[in-house]
């Protein structure tokens, strides 16, 4: 074998020598498209496999008019929970042979705006958007939406036409609450961001409504950003009040690891203070101390159902309006919601 041979990627042409079948035989076996007959079949996969051959993706795409990548967009990938959202639909896209090709808006809708046209200009066949913003991603998305299929996942932007995959954050907030009733708490905080996307106004609504169902005591809530920094100055904010509640209800568990941090370097005993909980159940939420007591939300279940989706999109097999699928979120009890059994037998007697 010459030097130019052994050095030079292996091409279609040379699977279809190896088999003994012509390049268009060998073409339809490897794309899946047309018939051949068995032997050809077998032939060809045997002689790829043996070839190491690796289809030539860019050739493959100008033919037919795809990239075989797929765009997706983030608010903060700092926040362990989008690197967990992203890492479980690479692994869907995968399944389709589709490529991720990943944006981090850095919490900016006017850089998500770019990435998003960035993204387009680079081909993909398609977009899964974590929208940073309610209103303001909107424009942007639905002028790429007109072009290819986009999926938003998680929160929504405005009214923008296109489908949707997320929880019921409102039955999150719901678990929480009754969690908290049956511990006997009371008094109730809510520290959250501020209101700039979906899932954080249903959140804030929810409590609202929920701490009014259960008749407990609530607090002015403390809005702010999903950030362990903005979860320490939350707690010095509550301080500065002058008293403590029976429970802080966190809207992420970014925010209430903040949160817990603080309230130990403060003195403060979770939960014989103070009860705390979480969203979203990160990695890390079972690893603090103590382990936060949060709002698990379906990840894996997530990345499928906007992977599927928009690959629906994509082949057309899915037609017709957008669609919108909400997944039941679970409560996972662990010890920073749970007093002594001292306190609870006092909150509850047998």
């Amino acid at each position: 074998m010459s030097t130019e041979n052994a050095t030079r990627a292996v091409q279609l042409r040379d699977v279809a020598a190896a088999a003994g079948v012509s390049i268009s035989t060998a073409s339809r076996v490897l794309t899946g498209s047309g018939r051949c007959s068995p032997d050809a079949k077998s032939a060809v996969l045997a002689a790829a496999k043996r070839l190491s051959y690796q289809p030539n993706k860019i050739a493959r795409a100008l033919r037919a008019q795809t990239t075989g990548s797929i765009g997706m967009t983030v608010p903060w990938l700092r926040n362990p929970f989008y690197a967990e959202l992203v890492e479980a639909v690479d692994v869907f896209l995968q399944r389709f042979e589709f490529d991720l090709v990943l944006a981090d808006a850095r919490g900016s809708w006017q850089a998500e705006a770019r990435r998003v046209h960035s993204l387009v200009s680079r081909r993909v066949d398609g977009l899964i958007v974590v929208p940073t913003e309610d209103d303001k991603s909107a424009e942007a998305l639905a002028q790429v939406n007109r072009s290819i299929p986009v999926v938003q996942l998680e929160y929504q932007a405005g009214s923008l036409d296109a489908d949707y995959v997320g929880i019921d954050n409102a039955l999150g907030i719901d678990l929480v609450l009754d969690h908290l009733v049956k511990l006997g708490a009371s008094s109730v905080r809510f520290v959250s961001s501020a209101i700039r996307s979906s899932a954080s106004r249903t959140r804030l609504e929810a409590f609202w409504r929920g701490v009014e169902e259960r008749g407990m005591r609530p607090e002015e809530p403390i809005l702010g950003r999903f950030t362990t920094n903005f979860g320490k100055e939350a707690v010095a904010t509550i301080l500065a009040g002058g008293s403590m509640p029976d429970a802080i209800v966190c809207a992420s568990d970014v925010v209430a690891l903040g949160v817990i941090g603080q309230l130990r370097a403060d003195g403060i005993s979770v939960p014989d203070d103070v009860m705390v909980t979480g969203f979203d159940d990160i990695v890390f939420a079972e690893l603090c101390d103590p382990p936060l007591t949060t709002i698990h939300q379906p990840r894996r279940r997530l990345a499928d159902a906007a992977v599927s989706a928009l690959v629906g999109r994509i082949t057309g097999e899915r037609r017709g309006p957008p669609t919108r699928v909400e997944l039941p979120p679970h409560l996972v009890v662990r010890r920073s919601s749970l007093r002594p059994p001292r306190v609870m037998a006092a909150s509850n007697p047998a």
